[in-house]
């Protein structure tokens, strides 16, 4: 497939933490590339979502009922504390 370069703009701290963690050897290229690709499946998803619910909507009542579970899983939802680290591990998206 043929490729396109690119310029991007790197958080500092980011770039840092990625080099540590690869050891200094990190494919940027192959890096992004993955990113991008993950984002426009994720996007592509949503667009499909979106399409499903214009053609069959879910009632509005079982929307409410569904959001309020989901946020109640969401909410009691702890973060796992890393075996490696003291830092709280991020909530999973």
């Amino acid at each position: 497939m043929p490729v396109k370069k690119i310029s991007v703009s790197v958080n500092e701290e980011t770039l840092r933490e990625i080099r540590a963690l690869a050891g200094g050897a990190v494919n940027f290229s192959a890096l992004v590339d993955e990113g991008l690709t993950r984002e426009l499946y994720r996007r592509r998803m949503l667009a499909l979502l979106d399409e499903m619910d214009r053609e069959d909507p879910i009632p509005d009542r079982e929307r409410r009922e569904g959001e309020k579970r989901w946020h109640q899983i969401e909410s009691s939802s702890i973060p796992a504390r890393s075996r490696r680290s003291r830092k709280r591990v991020a909530k999973s998206a």
